[in-house]
């Protein structure tokens, strides 16, 4: 599909912003309730009626937001780079692709991470999602236009 790479912005908005409401529902689960008029301070205020295991879920579910945002303008950026400089279409496609992909993997590692070796894999599949964005930045600067 010839817009995939513009289709791929959503769809990595929609993965960056899924853990927040994954968090929500956990809080919503140990709790029963949620506070709507503060959301963000709302974690640390309900520490102590959630279990040990639920709030760290929760706190992992956030920083997976967290990092979701963060690298969203470099995904953004690398796109539209790449199109604008005419990289081929093909190539675009799957590095864009393949970013949203280790990021719904990158999500689900980092929300039920609970040792070493899945937090390793989680750092992997970042630096692929992020070599990925490389990619199509290296290929923009090598087309001339």
């Amino acid at each position: 599909m010839s817009n995939t790479p513009l289709l791929m912005l959503p769809a990595a908005t929609a993965v960056a912003y899924a853990p927040h409401f994954i968090r929500g529902f956990i809080v919503i689960y140990y709790t029963k309730k949620w506070n709507n008029i503060s959301p963000r301070g709302q974690l640390e205020k309900v520490e102590s009626r959630m279990t040990k295991a639920g709030w760290a879920m929760a706190k992992r579910a956030e920083g997976a937001h967290t990092n979701g945002i963060e690298t969203l303008p470099v995904f953004f950026g690398a796109v539209l780079a790449a199109l604008h400089a005419g990289v081929a279409k093909d190539t675009v496609s799957f590095y864009s692709t393949f970013f949203v992909a280790s990021r719904v993997v990158y999500n689900i590692v980092y929300i039920l991470n609970t040792n070493q070796l899945s937090a390793l894999a989680r750092t992997g599949i970042w630096t692929a999602g992020m070599v990925a964005c490389f990619k199509l930045f290296l290929a923009a600067a090598a087309t001339k236009y």
